[in-house]
């Protein structure tokens, strides 16, 4: 895909992707000086087809598809080790191949590149690895058939706690990640690393009750942070829960809640301001529901620069949601003002994915039952 200009039949694949908008492709046609009378697609791909895109404008084409495909999705797990294990000694050898070799039983659709290692940084104190893989996919048309992706983890003790942030792009990304983890829980194990008597933590979805999660999930409109103020809420996911404990019997319910979730078996809500809807404004309602996922828009603050960012925090799937593990990513950078395009789009995302991150593992000391359902 990088060494070819596509044009006529081949740009379809490209066109075709979901990703890219009637608006993008209008966007390309006026640029081009063509103005169309409509803006779908039945009448800009013809046109798009029949025209060679300049590199410039086919390479805009392929940062929408690694926009789509390249949002860190972020994950926490928390490893309690005994006092006074220097963080250096768990850079363990990394050998992810001979990982991969003796984990999976079957050939993968994508391969590692480059030789992954942990490297221990010193004045941040932390250790860091990072691992790029190439996936093909014979399903895909060819604009999309293969793809790279990252993969990192980030370790740091915190108080006898390892605590371990894994990001992810995509299935196969986090597949890669995963196998690694596993790989060093075994070296912290084998090295008597591990404090027995606590247990590993992730952040599931039945670590919560009905009203704690709700809490959890709203604990992020009230970051205290330099860098982030939040603006309004943009989508909530909710599913009623089916499951009530006996001291919740259904006449408990409020009329309005009741009504409200009759014969719905998940619902979605977009638009603005969503923190002050009936559903979740009213707190007596929040034990009769189970929140999955919200959208928050907060303003960047920065000197400088302003702009906007929308970031989704949720508990995804759909299957075994008790064990479900909270993520977030940031869906959305918008970005103002004379130096945003001095901006380090890299470090400003670090910037915030470490303020979430913070938040989230204080939050959920705080909201986390003692014994998970």
């Amino acid at each position: 895909m990088n060494n070819i200009l596509p044009f006529g039949n081949e740009l379809k694949d490209l066109l075709s992707e979901s990703y890219i908008t009637e608006a993008f492709l209008s966007k390309i046609l006026r640029e081009k000086g063509i103005i169309v009378q409509n803006n779908d697609k039945n009448s800009s791909f013809p046109i798009l087809m029949s025209l060679l895109l300049s590199p410039n404008e086919f390479r805009l084409l392929q940062e929408r598809n690694e926009e789509k495909e390249q949002k860190d999705k972020v994950k926490t797990t928390l490893y309690p080790i005994i006092e006074g294990v220097p963080l250096v000694d768990v850079c363990f050898d990394l050998d992810i191949h001979k990982i991969l070799d003796d984990k999976l039983t079957y050939t993968p659709n994508y391969e590692i590149i480059g030789v992954p290692a942990y490297a221990y940084d010193k004045k941040e104190k932390e250790i860091n690895v990072e691992v790029i893989i190439k996936t093909t996919s014979n399903t895909k048309g060819w604009s999309s058939r293969e793809s790279n992706h990252t993969a990192s983890l980030n370790i740091k003790n915190n108080n006898n706690n390892l605590t371990v942030t894994k990001k992810f792009t995509s299935r196969e990304s986090e597949d890669v990640i995963d196998l690694i983890l596993d790989d060093f829980k075994e070296k912290l194990e084998n090295n008597k690393f591990l404090n027995k008597d606590k247990n590993i933590e992730r952040i599931l979805f039945n670590c919560f009750d009905n009203i704690n999660r709700v809490a959890y999930f709203y604990s992020f409109t009230k970051i205290s942070s330099r860098t982030l103020e939040f603006i309004e809420v943009t989508d909530i996911h909710i599913l009623p829960d089916t499951d009530l404990p006996d001291d919740t019997e259904e006449e408990k319910i409020q009329t309005s809640i009741q009504e409200f979730l009759n014969n719905v078996n998940n619902l979605s809500l977009r638009g603005k301001k969503l923190q002050d809807h009936i559903v979740i404004e009213k707190e007596e309602n929040h034990a009769f529901i189970q929140l999955k996922s919200l959208k928050l828009k907060y303003k960047i603050i920065k000197a400088g620069y302003e702009g906007t960012c929308v970031i989704e925090f949720e508990f995804p799937g759909t299957r075994n949601l008790k064990n479900s593990e909270f993520q977030f990513n940031i869906s959305k950078i918008v970005l103002t003002g004379k130096d945003k395009h001095n901006v380090n789009k890299y470090e400003l995302i670090k910037t915030i994915n470490s303020v979430l991150n913070n938040h989230k593992l204080e939050q959920f000391e705080k909201l986390k039952l003692t014994s998970p359902s």
